[in-house]
């Protein structure tokens, strides 16, 4: 990138391709990196949340996601009431006089989400809906706030960004991809307009990834789960979340 003078992330580069029995001694290793930049962020409710202006097009946006995966969009009450401040429900969501009455008895986090693990523990997040959000939703970085990554975001996270944004619409910012500047975005002609005022929601580059690994060995198999943050100046990346099963 330094080289080249270019900075931005795609589903053409190297890490974004599967790797499938790869031998790493007496076992073989398979593996995905995906781009957590390219996923709704859970946690930019909570960033938001003394902003009005912003909060709402966030809660909007968090709506609109819901819909799209054709889920009660009322979620997204529960959802803010875990992660913010007060102790008072939204029409359709939950604080700790709710929490307390369940068993065991636990109170609202009133924090930002610190893992997708965490949406079991709040009211209408079942199993399920958890599996069909997990490919689209993501909680880092943690502090929320950050740009999507348009070189990497699934058709529907796109589409979600704003109520005028149609599939048409997206399909022809994937089918353009991969965007070397935000700049490139422009010959998108019939995202011109939407994307002159959501200049600063949407990026080219990314730097929190998620990894999924599985090593076999004879009949015995390991899987991780790991959450990497690369450092934009030195390339090294640190361990965010580390999780074996």
């Amino acid at each position: 990138d330094k080289q080249t003078g270019e900075k931005f992330d795609a589903l053409t580069d190297v890490w974004a391709m599967p790797i499938k029995n790869f031998a790493v001694g007496d076992g073989l290793l398979s593996g995905q990196i995906y781009d957590e930049r390219g996923k709704f962020n859970l946690n930019d409710l909570h960033a938001a949340a003394n902003y009005q202006t912003i909060f709402k097009a966030k809660t909007d946006r968090a709506r609109r996601m819901f819909e799209l995966l054709q889920l009660n969009p009322d979620l997204v009450d529960a959802l803010i009431d875990w992660t913010d401040q007060d102790d008072n429900p939204r029409p359709a969501g939950a604080e700790s006089v709710y929490y307390q009455s369940q068993k065991p008895a636990y109170r609202a986090a009133n924090e930002r989400l610190q893992s997708l693990t965490d949406l079991r523990l709040i009211k209408g997040f079942t199993p399920d809906i958890i599996d069909r959000l997990s490919r689209y939703v993501t909680v880092y970085p943690l502090d929320g706030g950050v740009p999507i990554n348009l070189n990497t975001a699934d058709i529907l996270v796109i589409q979600s960004l704003d109520a005028d944004i149609t599939p048409a619409m997206a399909s022809e910012i994937v089918q353009g991809r991969p965007y070397k500047t935000k700049v490139d975005l422009d010959r998108v002609s019939s995202f011109n307009e939407i994307g002159a005022r959501l200049r600063t929601d949407y990026d080219i580059k990314s730097e929190f990834y998620s990894a999924r690994m599985t090593i076999t060995v004879n009949e015995s198999n390991k899987t991780a789960h790991a959450v990497l943050h690369r450092d934009d100046n030195k390339g090294d990346s640190t361990v965010e979340y580390l999780r074996v099963f």
